[in-house]
């Protein structure tokens, strides 16, 4: 079975407001998934989004494939980075303090 984490369209017409969820990527695009990841409403201004980090990270562990709307998202709040991290740490690259200090100067750099 192939994973997708893929946008769930919600909201009115016109108006739409996306949850980020893990699914089989031959379900409908609001069919059914597997997990709940967060939530994105692009007519904000900038675009917010609500996410659950680790969890995505750990999908991502997984082998869950992004589509690449998610994956903008991702690059945008820090889940890539965090996952290129983590697979540094688990191959012994580096620490775990310094995967944490290195995540923790791009977050206040660029999300802040």
């Amino acid at each position: 079975m192939s994973v997708k984490i893929r946008l769930k369209k919600i909201g009115k017409k016109h108006r739409p407001i996306y949850h980020i969820v893990v699914a089989d990527s031959r379900a409908p695009r609001d069919g059914k998934f597997i997990e709940k990841l967060g939530t994105y409403n692009p007519h904000t201004d900038p675009p917010s989004t609500v996410l659950k980090m680790e969890n995505a990270v750990s999908w991502l562990m997984k082998g869950a494939q992004p589509t690449n709307t998610v994956k903008s998202i991702f690059s945008k709040n820090g889940v890539l980075l965090k996952k290129h991290l983590l697979k540094g740490v688990k191959k012994g690259v580096f620490t775990d303090e310094e995967y944490q200090k290195k995540f923790y100067f791009w977050y206040k750099k660029y999300k802040i």
